[in-house]
Order: C-alpha cells, then structure tokens, then sequence
C-alpha cells in the first residue's frame, strides 16, 4: 500500500514506510541514557524513512515509571518526538487500520551497540575508542545532539512553566554560571574535584569582570551542596532535587516519586541552559543543557576526563566524598575493580556460549535482578542497606 494514502503515516510533509517503536535497551539507564537512547532511535527511523514512536513502558527499566501518570514514561514529560504517540498506534492496532507488520522494533542488544559504538551515533562522550582530537569530536556530537533536541525533544509545557518561574525568581536578575558535578556512580570517566570548579569560577569572575555573581548549582550528591555552600555562601542556587549521600545514584531509590526522580534531571537541565556560563565535567546532564542552548558559553572539564573501560570505581570513592580512612578506601576501590573484572568476564562467556535470543531475553528480564545480585544487595533491601532519600518540598534553598 502507498504510504502517501495512509495519513497518519505521513507527517510534516513527509510519507513514512512504516512505525519504528524505540523502546528501552538498558535496565540500568538513568534518565538523560534514556534521552540519548530515544534520539538514536529517531536517527535510525529516519535512515529508513520510518516514523518514530517513543514508547517507554515499565518492560526493561523501570524506574521513572508512574502507573498514575500513564503507561508510557516518554510523555511524563516529553509530548511525542513527531507528533504521534504510542497510544495512538495501538488504537490504530486495535481498529484494524494498521498490522504488526506495519510496526518495527530493533532488538534491545543492537540498540545497546549502537548507543556505545556507532560512530555516527548521538554521544555525550566517547567510549572504548577515544578520539585522537577530544575537542573536534566533541563539537561535532554536539552539533548533531542540538540538532536532534531542537527538532524531537518537545518538553511538557508543565515542566516549562516551573523552569520560567524558578528562572524568574532565582537565575534571571543576576549573572549565574551553571554548574554540574557529578558524584554517586559516575564510573565510565574520571570525576572533577570539587575545588577545580571553585578555582575555575573565580578565574572566569576576575576575567570577565564580574563582581557579583551567583552560582545555580546542579548535583545527585548531597555532599556536594555543603561544599559550595562553603565557598559561594548565599551566592548558591540550587532546584529542590532529591540528592544521594552515597554512591547509590536517585534513580535507584525506591522510597520516592518514580516521576520526581526523572523531572529533577529534566529541571536541572533545562536551569542549567538558562545560566549566563557553563562550568560541567564528564556527565550527560551538562551536555545536555548546551544542546538545549547552543549560545550557552561553557569551560568542559570532559576534554580532559579519562575514560575508564572498568566503569568499576564510582565517583564517591574516587573523590572520597565520604571522608573514609586511606585503608579502607583502598580496600573498597580494589573490591570494585576486582567485582567488575568477574562480572565482564562472565558476560563475555555468555556471549560466547549463549544464542543472541536468549542473550536478548536474559537482558530484557533479568537484567535488573542480575544487576543488584552483582553488588551484593537484595533489591527489595536496597533503600535500607544505603540510604533513605529526603524529598524537599521547597522549590530552592
């Protein structure tokens, strides 16, 4: 059948073949992964002239997914990536006007090499392959990556309303640098310390000849907040997200609003593109603020990062943010790396010994319970063995 005499297979003036459905490949994604996940999925639909159809239900990552907020996490807070949402073509499922053949979907394995070794592909930062040129490759990611987001990231208007109030009221009056550091679990590169952002700051301060400034900061560790605090005072902006004292990242908790947990990301974005200057390292979140605003100046501590191919140490330990004795942190640190090394040996037995489908399976529905018997923990005890999280209720301190 011409696609051209199905129209709602024909968008913005363009027939498509079929539906493409990008749907999770990663259990363990936080939620900028997802994001990143999403926008290749577009890249590869419209390689085949397809339509993308984001639907992300609670099937392989489920942890931003609210049943009181619908079935499909993408529209908590994006509205459909071309204008036609999942639900639309299950209905059309349902009234015979389409039939499974109509609908492609890429298994969860390929998506996953495509999001980490495509060279083509949207990145926040490099892999196993890193670029001999660091800022060429950067610039080149970024430029597609705002491309990407200013044609198919729709943010909700609800979640704009609350960033143009908080804006407002907090970020707009003043010159702001936006910062992002992370801490918790960040493990694929090498974390920042907190004192190169203070040094930085006030070096771009007496450069610019800013004598007064605030500082918007965003972080998933609470630690790092007291530390700012300390240097900037009442010059420090912060949203009211939820933090981690540990190196358990908020996505994990399990004792919160699944929704809070994804819309603090967003907001944290979407302030940090508001800001005059960027200050970010090696983390999604910062990147994604300068595809939001591709005139956002920026100082990226990324450029330097090493890329760790053990992802084993997360940042917590690695910058110590927990203050813990020399010994004991260099016995935790080879408890990681040794933990990481069996579990990459016993994965690439499996892909030596496994048929791809039943890879694929054990990656869709094991995935999440192999995940936390690999740190040692029972899901159903996590929250009790690390950390009980603290939702704020004011919208900043």
């Amino acid at each position: 059948m011409d696609p051209s005499s199905r129209p709602d297979l024909c968008v913005e003036g363009r027939c498509f073949d079929k539906f493409h459905v990008i749907r999770h490949s990663d259990p363990h994604a936080g939620f900028s992964s997802l994001l990143t996940i999403a926008l290749n999925g577009v890249r590869k639909a419209l390689e085949n002239n397809w339509l993308p159809v984001v639907n992300y239900d609670r099937e392989v990552n489920d942890h931003f997914y609210d049943p009181d907020r619908g079935p499909n996490v993408w529209e908590y807070y994006f509205e459909p990536v071309m204008g036609v949402s999942y639900a639309r073509v299950e209905e059309l499922l349902e009234e015979g006007e389409i039939s499974e053949s109509d609908l492609h979907s890429y298994p969860a394995n390929l998506i996953w090499e495509w999001h980490r070794f495509d060279p083509d592909r949207i990145a926040t930062f490099w892999h196993n392959q890193v670029p001999e040129d660091r800022r060429a490759w950067m610039s080149e990611k970024r430029k597609l990556g705002r491309e990407y987001v200013s044609r198919f990231l729709h943010v909700k208007p609800h979640i704009r309303d609350r960033v143009e109030r908080f804006h407002e009221e907090h970020i707009a009056r003043q010159y702001t640098f936006g910062v992002h550091i992370r801490g918790t679990d960040l493990s694929y590169a090498e974390p920042t310390e907190p004192s190169r952002y203070f040094r930085t700051i006030d070096e771009l301060a007496r450069r610019k000849r800013i004598e007064s400034f605030k500082v918007f900061l965003a972080t998933d560790q609470s630690q790092f907040v007291d530390l700012f605090t300390r240097q900037f005072g009442d010059r420090l902006i912060t949203y009211a997200s939820t933090r981690s004292a540990t190196d358990v990242p908020v996505f994990l908790f399990r004792d919160m609003s699944p929704y809070k947990k994804g819309e603090d990301v967003l907001m944290d974005i979407l302030l940090l593109s508001k800001c005059d200057f960027l200050v970010k390292g090696a983390s999604a979140v910062g990147e994604y603020a300068l595809w939001f605003n591709p005139e956002l100046e920026c100082v990226d501590f990324a450029l330097e990062s090493k890329y760790d191919p053990t992802h084993s140490v997360p940042a917590f330990f690695k910058l110590n943010v927990g203050q813990m004795g020399a010994v004991k942190r260099r016995l935790l640190i080879s408890y990681f790396q040794v933990r990481r090394r069996l579990l990459l040996f016993a994965m690439d037995l499996g892909r030596v010994l496994l048929p791809r489908a039943l890879r694929d399976w054990l990656w869709r529905h094991m995935g999440r319970r192999m995940f936390f018997t690999t740190i040692g923990c029972e899901e159903e005890s996590w929250s009790e063995v690390f950390v009980e999280s603290e939702e704020p209720s004011d919208d900043s301190s």
